[in-house]
């Protein structure tokens, strides 16, 4: 039996997606691509099993499995990751988040967890605490070393929600989504001093999207920008909806920023992408419909890709079907991780 480990986090608490028992519901609501991309590998052929390793709650949780044409996909709870030596050895092992308990059970078993992989996050790009890995993942060019050999890792984001509508009104310039509890990273005070001193900004609609909105309020209210409007926390489906209702996306994270699911979510919407060059994402993406930025040349490059609009939806129309697929994006990341 071919088998999948995904290690998702050694934080102890629960996901909405946990309340899904259901394949059809999970598929539908869940937007974390890396459970979704197990799920995937099931329905295709490509292993037996997917087991998910998250730490268990305060509150216990049973194992949560899903059976996919009589295979398993199993989002499984332990008080410890070593719980995880008492089944049998998978044949590819996921470590997402580069977190020191990983790198302990890799130095303590390293011959059991078959292809082990590393896709670290912020300040973990790399392994910290002294963990072995036969493939380092990252995503984004930049993040590549010199010193240590790295391999391209891509997302996409769930169909089921991120989807273009057809005809949608445009109600919105821009939509801006960002939450105000990451304000050290996502860029948000950046951003709102280039709306303050751009006449060509301030008269455009912006939307954003996220927590904490009061925080913004403030700032827009000392600034004097009256053209955001603070939307608050949307849910997926939601988000998908606002998103069609604006021209465009703008991702502004900075570098301390991971690579921000959110992008890919812009994309899979169907609107142009517009997103600082200090932020992460792959160049496999740069040719679908994307603008980035200088910081010095934001109100330059929305100018540009206003101009260039009809273009820019045409690109992501047809890479939405060619090459930011499930099947394209999961085909990809398994060959990286076999060849």
């Amino acid at each position: 039996m071919k088998s999948f480990w995904l290690f998702r986090s050694n934080l102890r608490i629960t996901e909405y997606y946990h309340q899904y028992k259901n394949l059809e519901l999970f598929k539908n609501n869940c937007h974390d691509f890396y459970l979704l991309q197990g799920i995937w590998y099931l329905e295709n052929g490509y292993f037996d099993e997917v087991i998910i390793w998250r730490l268990q709650p305060k509150k216990h949780i049973d194992d949560i499995i899903i059976d996919i044409n009589g295979k398993k996909f199993i989002q499984k709870f332990v008080k410890d990751f070593d719980e995880c030596l008492d089944y049998p050895q998978p044949d590819i092992s996921f470590f997402r988040g580069g977190f020191i308990e990983y790198d302990h059970l890799i130095r303590s078993y390293p011959k059991f967890f078959g292809i082990k992989l590393y896709l670290g996050a912020s300040k973990r790009i790399y392994p910290q605490y002294g963990g072995f890995y036969d493939k380092i993942l990252v995503e984004d060019s930049r993040d590549f070393s010199e010193s240590i050999r790295c391999y391209p890792y891509y997302k996409t984001a769930n169909p089921n929600i991120f989807c273009p509508f057809e005809n949608p009104t445009k109600i919105y310039d821009y939509v801006w989504p960002c939450n105000f509890t990451q304000r050290s990273y996502k860029g948000q005070d950046w951003f709102l001093e280039n709306v303050k001193n751009s006449e060509f900004l301030r008269d455009c609609r912006i939307l954003h999207i996220g927590n904490k909105p009061e925080v913004g309020k403030k700032i827009c209210k000392k600034m004097n920008i009256t053209n955001v409007d603070f939307y608050g926390y949307a849910d997926r489906h939601t988000l998908n909806e606002l998103f069609n209702e604006s021209k465009f996306g703008i991702v502004t994270s900075n570098e301390t920023d991971g690579c921000p699911r959110i992008s890919t979510e812009i994309m899979m919407s169907g609107i142009p992408l517009l997103i600082r060059k200090k932020t992460r994402l792959f160049n496999y993406y740069k040719h679908f419909g994307v603008y980035s930025f200088d910081d010095d040349k934001l109100e330059m490059t929305l100018k540009l890709a206003n101009s260039k609009y009809d273009i820019l939806n045409m690109y992501i129309s047809r890479n939405l079907n060619e090459r930011m697929t499930l099947d394209t994006i999961c085909k990809m990341n398994y060959d990286i991780w076999t060849e």
